[in-house]
């Protein structure tokens, strides 16, 4: 039942409501005494929820309080039990099949709960005097105001600067390329251009403190200066007045700024001839940005603006021409450890002796935790100091030993109680308390009990948090994902083939687990002490350790009451403390026992034939979660020691999650079929598997079924059909060689993954797919034409069709309004014109976008022009243009429309003076192909000017020396390929001029090729007097060029 969600504020009070309201609804008949009952308690539980929603984060709770709400969360769990019991016990209508009876001669089943519910209520009441403004009226309200920003906070600190630049070693790079991008080489002025640079990263990496260092250095070269830190609560008043006073502007005489608008106009004003610096630190909104920029004019003077923010949006939505500088941590997989910056190991490498102590381990646990977040490790360093004073350590004492007395407060006690680690703590504070929405929080603090450096994935993730009932929507938990990437909390990584997951840094996630510790959101095994009184409803057992590499967690697990678990996460190495069969209240069951063999899998995705055999659960395991009959969700059945499902798998009445993944099963049962509330059948990685029940067509709730890397699956059952509600088919690296007809049935399929296959045709079934939104046909090299059908799918967002054998994209592609993301094989070159038409597409010209809009230019100049475009690629290039239509020069539509391209292929006649200087003021231009229809009379000259990025230059004509290169010409070329599609003519007379084409003068040539026609030539480019003449002089040219120049000749290898 969707609704309200579950969030660690109010735990399953939300849901509770509306089951209670659904209860009172046109669906159940319930005698007169329950329905008296159940008024009474939703009133009463709504309001303690709203009580418990408003507090959430404003106060910190004392003891009373905070049993006071746990046993109101307890009382909720209860009742949700009591709900779903008494439903269980009601009987279907006779004459209305949608509506339950309740059973005449059943008593009320919520008597009892009735003094509870009043009890907790009254003491709420008492407690906690809320103002009805300030009560939630939704019991899923995102609103940021109601909903997270404490009634007081905290008073915040000055930033956190490191004024040591030395103690930061990883920053001096990105230091060099501020600078040098704000103030030019050698720190001149050279670009009088107005200039932006942002500096992004999570709290605690140094953003603050490179600013300031590039501020200093560089902020005597401006008329003007300011230097000004943004909070999330900041008053833009006195942020824009402190930028008045040091920029040196003042208010006209006898006036007071009374409005921002008064000091946005002063600023302006004093600053719009006037060559300023201003770096604006900590911008948490793109609305405070907004109002900043009204008061910084663009006046090309050589004015610079520098910004700092955690947050990607808020730079990412800044349109003008800038840098940014990205300090978030990194992870590598080979060494299994954050570094920071470019250096792949930790810059505690290079700290000195005397700052630690002798003895000082770099490879300690407590400096891992630390890697990566340059203020961790500061904090570290202090907190070191403080032990040894406090403790009266002698010198004598080594600082290795003082590192296991840190590692071990910090595990026991969070950085939150550990002293030193105080700026660090307000840092991720700030950044936790700026979360719009308490669902956001509650899934943020679910993913701290994961181990440390625990890779995300983000379908594995979302899954969970559904389940969990932080959202009902898989798009608004990824949603929510890509909102913590965002921010820093989860930060965004690829692996070594490419795929992309999430983690978090250990010192963020030790952070957010003792703020679920102290929100009583999970209890976490290593956590518990012995004697644990509470009743404890999600439970995570982990191997967290703390002494001596000790699990403690095997006397604490045995005084639990198991049955009052209704969420339970199970973590390596804990498998021996799962009595399943007690678990009689469990909801969610998530079992993790060899998450590290899931890891190899991620490592090695590119190859779903590896052996990934482990044992973790066996037969006799799943039988006895099969007697679990309130669980609903179920992930994590796994290893090969599960060689069947057996068919009491049928008692998972409830069961809406089933994983099952990397065992030894050949089928499934055909009970699955009775599995009616199944929404999620995850059978992926399980190398066996050889077929489908046609019993799969049953599962008329099924919305999402993953076969993915079933290497043995070479086809689907054609009820398959059947499954009106499926929404996500993953078959990705399965054996396919087709689809089912039958497929076209799937009307409300919006994601069909059939990547890594031998599908070598796409029926025309697949017009049939009108919701349609993610076709991944990726890496089905067999497969070379598409159905025209496939172009009339109106709803498709996202298309792969990276490594197939399709060449070429037909003009239907624009009839694709929606799509967003076209994954293409460099054999596809183009895409056709009516490609850029599609608004929402990632990846096209920026400036051909802009063309589209100018209906005279569209009618007019570019009527009858054939053009192709190059998608943007931000590893490679800014996009480009591909002219078919011949042209006598350059036309003057490329200057003025098209300047800002990263590649240009054009057919042209001839190249003149000003058509070199056209492309030469292309300041972004990376790839140039110049296709010339005619022989021109003479060779024209490139000079040194222009040209700044131009990596590849690209001739087609029949003679090779139709350009000449002087000294100081393209300075970044390091390509250049001279292609012949025609007869190239005899050899050049030795009295026709010098033959050279000043190869010398590329200072950064690496490569040049010959390429010709296999029509004309047969494939051998040296067959051609003309050609083999021009190669031999270029050849002769290269020995005199100061770098080795390489050759690739067509029919040769050199």
């Amino acid at each position: 039942m969707e609704g309200a969600p579950v969030t660690a504020a109010t735990g399953v009070l939300g849901p509770v409501v509306v089951k209670l309201g659904a209860l009172l609804g046109s669906e159940y008949k319930l005698q007169r005494q329950t329905l008296k009952d159940i008024k009474f308690i939703k009133s009463k539980l709504k309001f303690v929820h709203s009580i418990l929603w408003a507090i959430w984060g404003k106060e910190t709770l004392d003891a009373q309080s905070k049993e006071l709400k746990k046993e109101a969360l307890d009382l909720a769990d209860d009742m949700q039990d009591a709900i779903d019991d008494f439903i269980l016990t009601m009987e279907p209508s006779h004459r209305n099949k949608h509506l339950k009876i309740q059973i005449k001669i059943q008593a009320s089943p919520f008597q009892d709960f009735k003094t509870r519910v009043d009890d907790v209520s009254a003491r709420c009441r008492s407690k906690w005097k809320i103002k009805p403004a300030e009560r939630v009226c939704s019991l899923y309200s995102t609103k940021r105001a109601e909903s997270s920003t404490p009634s007081k906070l905290p008073p915040h600190r000055a930033p956190f600067v490191c004024k040591n630049a030395s103690e930061i070693i990883g920053m001096g790079r990105w230091r060099e390329d501020l600078i040098t991008y704000l103030v030019g080489e050698g720190s001149t002025m050279a670009q009088p251009q107005f200039k932006m640079a942002s500096i992004v990263g999570m709290g605690g990496v140094g953003k603050t403190t490179l600013a300031s260092l590039v501020y200093e250095e560089i902020g005597n070269k401006f008329q003007s200066r300011a230097f000004v830190s943004v909070t999330p609560t900041a008053n833009m008043k006195e942020v824009l007045t402190s930028i008045l006073h040091q920029v040196g502007a003042e208010l006209p005489a006898g006036t007071k700024a009374r409005t921002e608008e008064d000091i946005i106009h002063t600023i302006s004003n004093f600053l719009e001839d006037k060559r300023y610096l201003v770096v604006i630190d900590d911008i948490w909104h793109h609305g405070e940005w907004e109002i900043i920029s009204k008061s910084v004019p663009q006046n090309n003077l050589g004015s610079r603006i520098v910004m700092t923010t955690r947050i990607d949006s808020v730079s990412d939505d800044i349109d003008y021409n800038k840098l940014c500088i990205r300090m978030n941590p990194g992870w590598s997989f080979e060494e299994e450890r954050w570094f920071y910056g470019h250096h792949v190991q930790d810059f505690t490498a290079w700290m000195k002796p005397d700052m630690v102590g002798e003895g000082f381990d770099r490879d300690h646990p407590i400096v891992r935790m630390c890697g990566g977040v340059p203020l961790a490790l500061l904090c570290m360093f202090s907190a070191m100091r403080m032990v040894r004073e406090q403790q009266e350590l002698g010198v004598h004492v080594k600082a290795c030993v003082v590192q296991d007395m840190i590692e071990k407060q910090v595990k026991q006690s969070g950085i939150q109680n550990t002293p030193g680690f105080e700026p660090l703590v307000e840092s991720f504070q700030l950044g936790y308390t700026n979360l719009p929405h308490h669902m956001l929080k509650t899934c943020l603090l679910y993913c701290s009990v994961y181990p440390e450096n625990y890779p995300f994935c983000m379908n594995d993730l979302v899954m969970r948090w559904v389940a969990e009932g932080f959202t009902y929507k898989v798009d608004v938990a990824k949603d929510y994902l890509k909102e913590l990437g965002n921010r820093g909390f989860m930060l965004h990584m690829k692996d070594s083939s490419g795929m992309p997951y999430y983690q978090m840094n250990p010192m963020m996630q030790n952070f957010l687990r003792w703020k679920a510790r102290e929100d009583n959101f999970i209890t976490c095994s290593s956590d518990i002490a012995l004697a644990y009184a509470c009743r404890i409803h999600r439970l995570c057992i982990d191997g967290y350790q703390v002494d001596d590499g000790e699990v403690q967690v095997v006397d604490t697990l045995f005084e639990l009451d198991w049955s009052q678990i209704r969420s339970l996460v199970v973590f390596e190495g804990a498998k021996r403390y799962v009595p399943f069969e007690k678990l009689e209240r469990v909801r969610v069951l998530d079992l993790h026992y060899h998450h590290h063999h899931y890891l190899e899998f991620l490592k090695s995705y590119w190859n779903p034939f590896g052996d990934f055999g482990f044992e973790a659960l066996a037969n006799q395991h799943v039988k006895d979660i099969c007697g679990l009959l309130r669980v609903r969700h179920l992930f994590g059945l796994e290893g090969i020691g599960i060689s069947e499902i057996p068919p009491e798998i049928a008692r998972l009445q409830h069961l809406e999650t089933l994983q099952v993944r990397f065992t030894s099963i050949t089928e499934l049962p055909s009970e699955i079929r009775d599995l009616q509330q199944l929404k999620t059948l995850v059978v992926s990685q399980n190398q066996k598997l050889a077929e489908l029940p046609r019993e799969i067509g049953d599962l008329q709730q099924l919305e999402t079924l993953d076969l993915m890397s079933c290497t043995r699956l070479t086809g689907l059952p054609r009820e398959i059909g059947n499954l009106q509600n499926l929404e996500n088919l993953n078959l990705h690296w399965t054996m396919l060689k087709e689809l089912p007809l039958e497929i076209g049935k799937l009307q409300h399929l919006k994601t069909l993954d059939i990547g890594s296959n031998s599908i070598t045709r796409l029926g025309n079934e697949i017009e049939d797919l009108h919701h349609l939104e993610t076709l991944d046909l990726s890496y089905n090299r067999g497969l070379t034409q598409l159905p025209r059908e496939m172009w009339k799918l109106q709803n498709l967002k996202r298309l792969l069709l990276n490594g197939t054998g399709v060449v070429k994209i037909p003009r239907e592609i624009g009839g694709l309004k929606k799509l967003e993301i076209l994954k293409l094989d460099d054999t596809i070159g183009a895409l056709p014109w009516e490609a850029s038409q599609l608004s929402k597409l990632e990846g096209v010209p920026e400036c051909v976008r802009q063309a589209w809009k100018k209906s005279e230019l569209m009618s007019c100049e570019l009527a009858g022009e054939i053009l192709s475009i190059r998608l943007v690629n931000r590893a490679i290039d800014r996009g480009g243009l591909i002219v078919g239509t011949k042209h006598m020069q350059i036309p003057q539509w490329i200057k003025e429309h098209f300047n800002d391209l990263g590649s240009l292929d054009i057919r042209i006649c001839k190249l003149e003076e000003r058509d070199v200087k056209i492309l030469q003021e292309m300041l972004n231009l990376e790839n140039l192909t110049l296709r010339f229809d005619a022989i021109p009379r003479k060779p024209i000259a490139i000079s040194g000017e222009g040209f700044p990025r131009l990596n590849r230059l690209v001739v087609d004509c029949r003679l090779p020396r139709v350009v000449t290169f002087q000294e100081g010409a393209m300075p970044k070329l390091g390509i250049l390929r001279f292609e012949f599609q025609f007869y190239g003519g005899p050899p050049p007379a030795a009295n026709k001029g010098d033959p050279r084409l000043g190869v010398k003068h590329l200072r950064c040539l690496f490569l040049v090729e010959f390429r010709c026609s296999e029509e004309w030539y047969g494939g051998a480019a040296e067959s051609s007097p003309c050609m083999s003449a021009m190669i031999d002089v270029v050849r002769k040219e290269a020995r005199e060029h100061p770098k080795k120049i390489y050759f690739r000749v067509t029919g040769r290898k050199e």
